[in-house]
């Protein structure tokens, strides 16, 4: 049992860099304290993975779930530090939850994303947690590579226009990977839309517009992926876990208690 403890902690050592301090002469010294032949720790190693296929995962998994939580920690904090300020707000965004909310959270995204429906779901929990407390409003930021993402979102902004906007947009996140014209359509019948206003708004000028100063918006702020949320200036990139919102959100709210 010894002698296993041992090859293992030799194996982490040295799977992690950390406890190598030096080679010489074909020999590793391990800790400042092990020092064996390279050939015959490579045999280890290799023992100790050949035998250890179970503990040699979960070390590794450890490992970057531990990377993760660093990374996530020190994005959070420059986040905070490089607060983003001139974010405009106005009716023509889609909006739920109270307009004098302690946070405004913004919401860039794109409806043919697959990590845009996973965002999405994470905003209605956010919703759930905080229903008083945060202001969600939506924004447009369709990539060009995604080909129904603009046709996408101009009908969800002309669904907006009759008071449908987040029936649709909730349609659209739940079929974002087989979006279509015919889709778009179905939609709009299925939400009992008025269809010569939907196909009129959908096609204005106005709307084209509205997306194009909205993803001039993002790219202006650096906000290139998607999905991106900017609470009251701080920047959450990617689709986000809940943890990781409410980090950010009670961080918020805790600051304005204290001003």
């Amino acid at each position: 049992m010894k002698k296993v403890v041992m090859m293992i902690a030799v194996f982490t050592g040295l799977f992690f860099f950390s406890g190598i301090s030096g080679v010489i002469g074909g020999e590793i010294t391990v800790k400042g304290n092990i020092t064996i032949d390279e050939d015959e720790l490579r045999k280890i190693i290799k023992k100790v993975i050949r035998e250890n296929p179970k503990l040699i995962l979960e070390t590794i998994n450890a490992y970057a779930k531990k990377e993760k939580r660093e990374k996530q920690k020190k994005q959070l904090e420059s986040s905070f530090k490089k607060r983003i300020k001139d974010i405009g707000v106005s009716d023509k965004n889609p909006s739920q939850g109270p307009k004098d909310a302690a946070i405004t959270l913004v919401e860039y995204t794109d409806f043919e994303c697959p990590y845009c429906s996973k965002g999405a779901r994470t905003v209605k929990k956010v919703m759930e947690k905080y229903p008083e407390k945060v202001r969600v409003v939506f924004k447009n930021n369709p990539l060009d590579f995604h080909e129904q993402a603009m046709p996408a979102a101009k009908a969800a902004l002309a669904a907006n226009r009759q008071g449908k906007f987040w029936e649709y947009h909730d349609l659209l996140f739940e079929n974002s990977s087989k979006l279509s014209e015919e889709l778009l359509v179905k939609f709009a019948e299925q939400l009992k839309l008025d269809m010569k206003k939907f196909d009129d708004d959908r096609n204005s000028p106005e709307i084209a517009d509205q997306i194009e100063s909205e993803v001039a918006e993002a790219k202006k702020n650096k906000l290139r992926g998607t999905p991106t949320f900017v609470a009251n200036g701080v920047v959450i990139r990617g689709a986000q876990k809940l943890n990781y919102f409410s980090k950010v959100i009670d961080r918020l709210l805790s600051e304005k208690k204290q001003k």
